[in-house]
């Protein structure tokens, strides 16, 4: 497994790695970031139901995460769709990911 850098606004946390689950609402992908020393850093996602999402899609969380959409970029994660879900007073761009990708930082158990 790939170890990541993130930087969030608060610091930057080194040795990083991602968990994948799915949302019981909607079974789209919830991506978390991890690391052994501080356990559980950002869910950089976000459920919205009816969002209308492709098997390989995800809603990004830029309210609670503003960084994540440079993140995802970053590191060759997704690519926006250009597609926007409105949930309350937020907008958030839909990803396609790149499943692969993913999978060389996930944590293996």
């Amino acid at each position: 497994m790939a170890l990541l850098e993130v930087k969030t606004e608060w610091a930057v946390y080194k040795d990083c790695f991602l968990q994948v689950a799915r949302y019981q609402a909607d079974n789209s992908r919830a991506i978390e970031i991890w690391n052994n020393e501080d356990g559980p850093i950002a869910r950089i996602t976000v459920c919205i139901t009816g969002s209308g999402l492709a098997e390989d899609e995800t809603v990004i969380d830029t309210n609670n995460c503003p960084w994540a959409m440079e993140f995802i970029k970053q590191h060759g994660f997704g690519q926006a769709t250009g597609r926007m879900v409105k949930s309350g007073y937020c907008t958030y761009p839909v990803v396609k990911l790149d499943i692969e990708k993913i999978g060389e930082y996930l944590e293996v158990a």
